[in-house]
């Protein structure tokens, strides 16, 4: 192998790949990334892999010679990140035993070749469905995985759901005292003009990929056909990939039935509030501090206000009362305070709507642009909304 590339690309392809590589492994094969020069086509891949999550990035190179080889990947993305502003050459002369030179003006280095015997055979990508706009998929990967659960004794847990339904992608997810859903528009393929799927991925993984892979680019789906035909019982063997310009990436499906969780959400509130979303969430961030742990943070809500208090006698207290649109009885409602914290956080918007049936029963935040998009007391729950946040409300103990 020989070949010449720029720095820039260099760093790029083998810092994108390295997303894929474990942090340990009992396989050393599997803390290398394959290079891979093909002179025909003028490109140098590099590519990882750990039996769940593949990366793969096409370079535009001077290929001489042709050659594959692998090296250790975190010691490579190191290097790539230090090098100068020269181009990089990339090198396994005869003569050179195992050894994979990178020249880089006046910087020389050789890395030890690691034996292929034990390297996977790269997934190749799946059938593409359709295209989604980069930054909106990010967005919405983050808004929905924030809920995920990370017990791993339930793995549909800590996934989360992909419906695709003719021009809808829809994400959803839960940890059983939290379940979000977001919906955004994709572009589906004239080959499959309505795809139907559903796929089950990784919450982790789909997030760092979605993360990395925004780059203000269209992102293209790729989904096996079992799991585009939505066969979950086959859903474990399927994978899903990621395709934007040069970057490519797949990840292993989990196995399982998701809930069915439409009839989780409120048919119609009995009140809801607007109030700011960022006011709010300050508030919730200092009043939570005085509220002794497991104990929930009181939203209580009336006319033009909320407010937000914890504590009680004997102990530390917290009050801070929010201007607010609200319609519907008085009422408290007992929330954990991460739970708010972190569903606020995602939510995006200048204004949070909170909408609820009982003070026993689930709570929801949509989105809201304005204090005026409030609802009227008992009308319907927001299903329209392009993101729902659900909550569990706690016990409140009559302490604050």
């Amino acid at each position: 192998m020989k070949l010449r590339i720029e720095r820039d690309d260099f760093a790029q392809a083998v810092e994108w790949c390295a997303h894929a590589l474990p942090h340990r492994s009992p396989v050393p094969a599997l803390g290398g990334l394959l290079l891979t020069a093909d002179p025909d086509e003028q490109v140098l891949t590099v590519a990882g892999f750990d039996y769940e999550v593949s990366a793969r990035f096409e370079a535009r190179a001077e290929v001489l010679t042709a050659g594959e080889v692998l090296v250790p990947g975190r010691l490579l993305a190191d290097l790539a990140r230090s090098l100068p502003d020269h181009p990089v050459e990339v090198s396994t002369e005869p003569g050179d035993g195992e050894d994979v030179q990178v020249l880089c003006g006046p910087v020389q280095f050789a890395l030890p070749a690691i034996p292929r015997e034990d390297y996977p055979r790269l997934p190749e990508l799946p059938p593409v469905l359709g295209t989604v706009d980069g930054p909106a998929f990010a967005e919405a990967v983050a808004q929905v995985a924030v809920v995920a659960g990370r017990d791993e004794a339930l793995p549909f847990l800590t996934g989360v759901r992909i419906e695709l339904a003719g021009d809808v992608l829809r994400l959803v997810a839960t940890d059983r005292y939290r379940l979000a859903v977001r919906e955004l528009a994709w572009e589906p393929t004239a080959e499959v003009p309505a795809p139907e799927a559903v796929a089950l991925v990784p919450a982790k993984s789909l997030y760092e990929l979605a993360r990395s892979l925004q780059k203000g680019e269209r992102i293209a789906l790729a989904l096996t056909p079992d799991a585009a035909a939505a066969a979950p019982a086959a859903a474990g063997n399927g994978l899903i990939g990621f395709r934007a310009g040069a970057r490519q990436a797949t990840t292993r499906l989990l196995a399982g039935e998701f809930i069915t969780y439409q009839r989780i959400f409120p048919a119609a509130y009995a009140g809801e509030a607007v109030v700011g979303r960022q006011a709010l969430l300050d508030a919730v961030k200092r009043i939570s501090l005085v509220a002794e742990r497991h104990l929930p943070v009181l939203l209580a809500l009336d006319p033009d206000r909320l407010v937000v208090r914890a504590g009680a006698g004997g102990e530390a207290r917290g009050r801070e009362e929010l201007p607010a649109r609200y319609s519907g009885a008085p009422v408290v409602l007992a929330a954990n305070a991460a739970y708010l914290t972190e569903g606020l956080t995602v939510l995006g918007t200048p204004y949070a709507r909170l909408g609820f049936t009982t003070p026993t029963k689930p709570a929801v935040l949509t989105p809201c642009q304005a204090p005026e998009e409030s609802v009227e007391s008992g009308g319907d729950a927001g299903s329209s909304a392009p993101y729902r946040y659900l909550f569990m409300p706690q016990r409140s103990t009559g302490r604050a």
